[in-house]
């Protein structure tokens, strides 16, 4: 840290009234608090994400299971034909 840096974080400390080394203990906290908070949306996204997935799966299964059904009976309905 350079001595202007320094000198300008001295002096956001003290207008909030904090020391120096009581400004960065907090600065470190919240911005451990706020990567908490980021890794658990994460977390919260992906589970959702994933039953986003396995709920499209079982719609596509039960989609391709109504095809198959739909052309089993196409094909009957044409093979009645004379």
């Amino acid at each position: 840290m350079t001595p202007t840096e320094k000198a300008a974080y001295a002096d956001r400390a003290n207008s909030l009234g904090l020391s120096l080394g009581q400004f960065f203990r907090e600065a470190g906290a919240a911005y451990a608090h706020r990567n908490a908070e980021a890794e658990t949306r994460s977390l919260a996204e992906a589970e959702a994400l994933e039953a986003a997935l396995r709920q499209l799966e079982l719609s596509t299964s039960r989609t391709e299971q109504t095809l198959d059904l739909a052309l089993a009976e196409v094909r009957a309905a044409l093979g009645a034909q004379p």
